[in-house]
């Protein structure tokens, strides 16, 4: 399993710091910043055009007063002209591929109907309420039930079937079966089907907007248009729905407000993927809002238990502090929390986890057929009978939810008729024959149409997962900051396996382990809660060190040889990492935060913010190895020959994605951005 289940691997790797240690910084020194102003939490956001400032058709909800002048500097491009200053060439012309002109607008403070849109790994579906009904019942939480052949269900899989014009055919249960239906009549070749696609922003290192993803047999398609047609298909199901329900409903596209999970784990770049597929299926920015899957289920959770329990004998009252873990089908999300006397939650870690949901044990169930049955015989039945082999995986997943750790009797899986025949036409035997001349007669029986798995072999399916899972759960425990919690929240799909349930009682005997009824759908409701009270989470806890590359004056014996530049006469060191925010700081949400102030190049017509990451927490230069450029904010200056130019930063960190805002001092223009980490 590798560090599968190590807690801390990002720091590993981390080069020794650089000696000496930069001076503290001060006026003497020319300060990296002067921390002089309060401002307030952006809340809207302006992308930015090179050739224009946007300004709020209102004033910003603070003012600012002129200072004395920083010795520090910001960058005005990567490239370098003769004298060593960064510029941008061809100015008047270039655009930055990251932002669009867009307007100020500010959310409606009360959202009338709020529709979240949880995808999951393996199932995915949406739930909606009515701002009347959240005042009342903030549980009166509305989700669509999808049919299939044993019932229904509030999740449909995670199957999508495209079309020859990259149109949706069906989405769910309905594209399972037409795809297969598609195969066994050779039809399939023009389509695209996608299963269990999520996985791909966990894994993509390098994610971008021209990211392809392959479908089940190979074909190619932008990642984004992908995830965009899902999103599109979600969303207008939920309108259609509302529709017929009542063809006179007043409820308009522009009246609701779009709530899309993601797994907090998940990497900057993924987090902004999704909220560009948004955009793709024609959901505004300012209309929608990301929410973390675990915060998602931590307000559920809290919601449910003042309901059933009242505070005092609700796991989760004020003042407590709890673990909780998101098993889904992808990824475990593992989350602290502690309920404020207000009832908002502050993180008190950062997210953790791993890849190891319920999709490892489909895995490992996996890995016992193409032994059971050979590779060959697999892989032609997979090709040809894709119904049967489905079958096959819907009968598993029952079976995995059910089976009880102690559990004496064998697991009863029916074989494929498919595999029978394939099997005796390829081996010349039957299957029943292949097992007793091999060592598996001791792990499975074969009867009739169906194979008995004794369970001690079923149990060995969940064993990678579930030691992963209580590995890392055991180095969270003994963190300093996590050492008096005595609560741990089961919930996800993944949670409702009994084998996972009595792993976690048996590894944590000290706790309370609660796993809430609707475990499965405590995301997909919690992100309606979440939409209708966006400020439920009051604080979270940054997962990277977050900063500005400035140039500051060299010091000679202090900085190094190799970061001396020369810009108009003065000796100036290179690449400063101006840290803002600090891995493991705490961030309060809609706080105000301190303003850096820097100092824009004389005559320079456009600013640079460079926004970098790290994983130290105490980086000294943007190009450490631990360092990673974020996205670049492009400031068009209005006074670019006034001798003292200065320019506010702040960054607002969400858990979600970062927010820059800047002002030019002299004008009183302000600008906010999102950043964009695709590139």
């Amino acid at each position: 399993m590798g560090n599968c289940c190590d807690v801390e691997s990002t720091n590993q790797n981390r080069p020794p710091p650089l000696p000496p240690p930069l001076p503290p910084r001060n006026r003497q020194h020319g300060p990296a910043h002067q921390y002089e102003y309060i401002v307030e939490p952006p809340q809207h956001h302006v992308y930015l055009d090179l050739d224009q400032v946007t300004q709020p058709s209102s004033p910003p909800p603070y003012s600012l007063h002129d200072l004395n002048l920083p010795n520090n500097t910001l960058s005005s491009g990567r490239g370098r002209d003769n004298d060593g200053r960064r510029t941008i060439r061809g100015v008047q012309t270039q655009r930055p591929s990251m932002f669009t002109p867009e307007n100020f607008t500010r959310p409606t403070q009360e959202r009338v109907f709020v529709a979240a849109i949880d995808i999951g790994t393996t199932f995915s579906g949406y739930a909606f309420s009515f701002r009347h009904d959240y005042l009342v019942d903030k549980l009166k939480i509305s989700t669509n039930m999808w049919a299939h052949n044993s019932g229904l269900s509030a999740k449909a899989p995670s199957a999508i079937l495209i079309g020859p014009g990259k149109q949706v055919v069906a989405f769910g249960y309905e594209a399972q079966l037409m795809y297969a239906n598609l195969v066994e009549n050779s039809r399939e070749s023009d389509y695209f089907y996608f299963n269990k696609f999520k996985l791909i922003l966990y894994n993509k290192q390098d994610l971008n907007y021209k990211t392809r993803i392959q479908d089940i047999h190979g074909k190619d398609m932008y990642a984004i248009d992908v995830f965009g047609l899902v999103i599109s298909f979600l969303k207008n199901h939920l309108l259609d729905r509302l529709k017929g329900q009542d063809s006179s409903s007043i409820v308009g596209e522009d009246m609701i407000h779009w709530v899309l999970t993601v797994p907090a784990i998940w990497s900057d770049k993924a987090k902004q993927f999704m909220r560009k597929a948004a955009a793709e299926a024609s959901i505004p920015s300012k209309s929608l809002t990301l929410a973390l899957e675990p915060e998602a289920a931590s307000l559920f959770c809290k919601t449910f238990q003042h309901a059933v329990h009242g505070n005092s004998q609700a796991a989760i009252r004020k003042g407590s502090k709890y673990l909780l873990i998101d098993l889904g089908g992808g990824t475990v999300d593992i989350t602290a929390h502690k309920v404020h006397i207000d009832g908002t939650l502050q993180e008190l870690y950062q997210a953790t986890g791993g890849r190891w949901g319920g999709t490892t044990v489909d895995s490992e169930f996996q890995l016992f057929l193409f032994r059971l049955f050979g590779q060959q015989v697999m892989e032609k039945a997979y090709r040809k009978y894709p119904n049967e082999m489905l079958e096959l995986s819907l009968d598993f997943e029952v079976k995995k939810r059910v089976f009880e750790p102690k559990q004496t009797l064998a697991v009863a899986i029916k074989i494929p008729v498919c595999l029978h025949e394939l099997f005796y036409e390829i081996n010349s035997m039957t299957i029943a024959e292949s097992v007793q001349n091999s060592t598996m007669k001791h792990t499975v029986e074969l009867k009739r149409d169906k194979m008995m798995i004794v369970p001690k072999q079923f149990y060995n399916f969940f064993d990678s997962s579930l030691t992963c899972i209580v590995n890392h759960v055991h180095g969270l425990l003994h963190k300093p900051d996590l050492s008096d919690i005595n609560t741990i929240l089961l919930v996800g799909g993944f949670a409702e396996s009994h084998v996972v349930k009595e792993a976690m009682r048996l590894n944590f005997p000290k706790m309370r382990i609660v796993n809430p009824d609707d475990c499965s759908l405590s995301v997909l409701k919690g992100a309606v809660l979440f939409g209708h009270d966006p400020q439920a989470i009051s604080s979270r806890i940054c997962r990277y060190t977050y900063g500005i590359a400035i140039t500051i004056p060299y010091v000679p014996g202090v900085h190094p040889v190799r970061k001396r530049q020369i810009i108009k006469g003065n000796a100036i060191c290179d690449d400063i990492f101006d840290i803002h925010l600090r891995i493991g700081e705490k961030a309060e949400i809609g706080k105000p935060r301190k303003e850096a102030v820097y100092q824009a190049v004389q005559g320079e017509r456009l600013a640079i913010l460079e926004v970098f990451a790290s994983t130290d927490p105490k980086p000294h230069f943007v190009t450490e190895d631990t360092c990673f450029e974020l996205g670049s904010l492009v400031i068009n200056l209005t006074d670019f020959n006034r001798n003292e130019n200065k320019v506010n930063v702040t960054l607002h960190y969400n858990g979600t994605e970062l927010d820059v805002v800047a002002r030019e001092v002299s004008t009183g223009k302000y600008m906010t951005a999102t950043l964009d980490f695709l590139g």
